[in-house]
């Protein structure tokens, strides 16, 4: 079975796709760490919450500043060597972290090393295994892969949340750091392949037509927007159409930082439960799982652009209503928004990206734009912790982020696909 997959008339994206997948859920659980340990750490240190908060703004600024030189090394040595190298740093920092007793520890395993980690081994590596192996199929497969993050969000909030009350803490991120060695590392290392190229394949797999051979290379007809010509790095950061999806990408992780970041340690302020706190939290994984799902089979039929535009509506319409957060009915209906537009949203930037600019130089693309998108957004998480401890209210920083999400709605509006220089003196 294995041979066969390998061959070249056989396909190996789909054993890319579920490590990705396991991957994912993972990342995932490094993702949601720090807003889950944020009261722990509020409680037993007295440490500012935006003090803190700007420990995980120094990891994302760093992973954005590192990110040109990340997508170069992927191209040059292979999107495989990245992910194992990088979560070898990531669980490094997970491991440092647990034993931290003071908060330059909290700066050096969250903001250094998994900073680090995260941009070598984390999303830009794990979109390049999926655009590597996936054209015509990209939606779907992106949204399956991506989909474990959503779902596993509703398993693993209130999951961490226990085993902080029974193990403590510093124990939990003990076991977060065993399940991404597992996941993030040794499967990668025993099973992932890079590209197809690799194996004498081609992307989606040989396409079988009745009563005709194997025509592999044939283009796939179809009524959503591919570039007809692919771009190279730098022929897409001088078009007007990238930098608007810079500004789309970063309001809307500003937005996510701020939500992600603080959203339980504001319900507990709201005097909820820990457990209905990460409930909530893992709710609004669920559903971004959902829509993630959703959105990959519907971006066969409908323009990304489309659906994308839709992303800020659902952000802005959640973030409205936890402003009146006053029962877990209420929160879980935000959620519920949240989910759905951050979903869509992180679809959409798998596929925008190279459906207007082309595969070819995708992750020197992402690199070069990544910068721009997680430095800014960086400033998300401290400035509401800021606010927070300013105001002695979260709310103020929620109104923040609708604005913010406005302004996100005008970029994606304009951002319509460009036209390749050469099809220009044609």
């Amino acid at each position: 079975m294995a041979s066969r997959l390998k061959s070249a008339d056989g396909f190996y994206g789909w054993v890319n796709l579920v490590v990705m997948f396991f991957f994912n859920i993972a990342f995932m659980m490094m993702m949601l760490s720090f807003a889950l340990f944020l009261p722990s750490w509020v409680e037993e240190f007295s440490w500012s919450r935006g003090d803190m908060s700007l420990a995980q703004a120094v990891g994302m600024i760093l992973s954005g500043l590192t990110a040109p030189l990340v997508g170069i090394y992927i191209m040059k040595k292979g999107v495989k060597t990245a992910i194992i190298l990088g979560n070898i740093f990531s669980v490094a920092g997970l491991v440092l972290v647990s034993f931290q007793q003071h908060i330059w520890q909290l700066f050096v395993g969250y903001g250094v090393l998994i900073g680090l980690g995260m941009s070598i081994g984390g999303m830009l590596a794990s979109m390049t295994v999926i655009n590597n192996w996936f054209i015509v199929k990209r939606p779907v497969a992106l949204s399956i892969s991506m989909t474990s993050m959503g779902f596993g969000g509703v398993i693993f909030n209130p999951l961490l949340m226990k085993l902080i009350e029974l193990m403590g803490w510093r124990n939990t991120y003990l076991v977060i750091a065993a399940a991404s060695f597992l996941f993030c590392v040794i499967l990668p290392a025993l099973f992932l392949v890079n590209k197809p190229e690799d194996l004498g394949q081609v992307p989606d797999g040989p396409i079988i037509l009745k009563g005709q051979k194997a025509e592999s290379t044939r283009p796939v007809q179809t009524n959503l927007y591919k570039t007809p010509v692919d771009f190279t790095e730098k022929e897409a950061l001088l078009t007007r159409t990238m930098w608007l999806l810079i500004g789309y990408v970063i309001v809307q992780f500003t937005a996510m930082q701020m939500m992600m970041a603080h959203q339980v340690t504001f319900l507990i302020d709201m005097d909820f439960s820990r457990t209905s706190a990460a409930f909530a939290g893992g709710f609004f994984g669920f559903m971004m799982g959902i829509s993630q799902l959703g959105i990959g089979f519907l971006g066969l039929k409908i323009k990304m652009h489309t659906l994308a535009v839709a992303s800020i509506f659902f952000g802005i319409a959640g973030m409205v209503i936890i402003l009146f957060a006053n029962s877990m009915g209420i929160v879980i209906l935000s959620n519920v928004l949240l989910g759905i537009g951050f979903g869509i949203q992180t679809i959409a930037l798998g596929n925008l990206i190279p459906d207007y600019f082309g595969r070819t130089e995708f992750p020197k693309m992402m690199g070069y734009t990544m910068p721009f998108t997680i430095v800014f957004s960086a400033v998300g998480s401290p400035v509401a912790g800021y606010i927070r401890e300013a105001t002695g209210s979260y709310i103020p920083a929620f109104q923040f982020a609708i604005a913010v999400l406005v302004l996100g709605l005008i970029f994606i509006v304009f951002a319509k696909p460009p036209m390749h220089p050469s099809l220009k003196k044609i």
